[in-house]
C-alpha cells in the first residue's frame, strides 16, 4: 500500500506545521474505495487523491451498519488510526515529538516543506488485527521501510 507522509508550514510569522500520513488512492482496492471518501493530499505531496488511514483500517462491517450505530466503533478505529499516522510522521520526521498527532504543531526552527511516498504493508480492514496489538504497534512493524528517508522531497 502506497502512503505519503508531509510536512507542511502553515502560514504566518511563527513556524507552525501540520504533519500528515495519508494512503494513495489508487493503492485502496477498488471495493473499499468505492465505501470512502478522497481528499487532495497539501501542496508538497503535489495534490494527489487520497485516503484517510481511518478510512482504510475500518473493518468491513463498520461500512454495514447505520450511522447512528457507528459511534462506539467509529472512536476506536479513529483512535488507532491517529496513533498510525504517528508513528509513520515521527519516524519520517524526528521532530514531531507529540504522543498522539496534533492539528498544528510550532517548531523552533523553519525546516521547510517536505514529503516522503513508500510502501507499508496493506492496512485494508486491518483494525481487528492491529487494536489489540496498539501498544507494540511500531512504523517498522506496519511495514515502513528504513530506507523512506531517501525519497523525501
Amino acid at each position: 500500500m502506497d502512503i505519503i507522509v508531509t510536512r507542511s508550514r502553515i502560514a504566518g510569522t511563527l513556524p507552525f506545521y501540520e504533519y500528515r500520513a495519508l494512503v494513495l488512492a489508487d493503492s485502496v482496492d477498488q471495493a473499499r474505495r468505492s465505501q470512502v471518501a478522497t481528499i487532495v493530499s497539501p501542496r508538497v505531496a503535489g495534490r494527489t487523491a487520497c485516503v484517510r488511514i481511518a478510512q482504510v483500517i475500518a473493518p468491513a462491517r463498520y461500512f454495514d451498519l447505520p450511522h447512528c450505530s457507528r459511534v462506539d466503533i467509529a472512536a476506536r478505529v479513529g483512535l488507532l488510526a491517529k496513533l498510525i499516522e504517528t508513528l509513520l510522521v515521527q519516524d519520517v520526521f524526528p521532530e514531531m515529538t507529540a504522543d498522539l498527532l496534533p492539528v498544528v504543531f510550532q517548531l523552533d526552527h523553519d525546516p521547510g516543506d517536505a514529503c516522503t511516498w513508500a510502501s507499508i504493508d496493506d492496512l485494508t480492514a486491518a483494525f481487528d488485527r492491529l487494536e489489540p496489538a496498539w501498544a507494540q504497534l511500531t512504523a517498522s512493524s506496519l511495514g515502513l521501510p528504513q530506507d523512506h528517508h531517501l525519497r523525501a522531497a
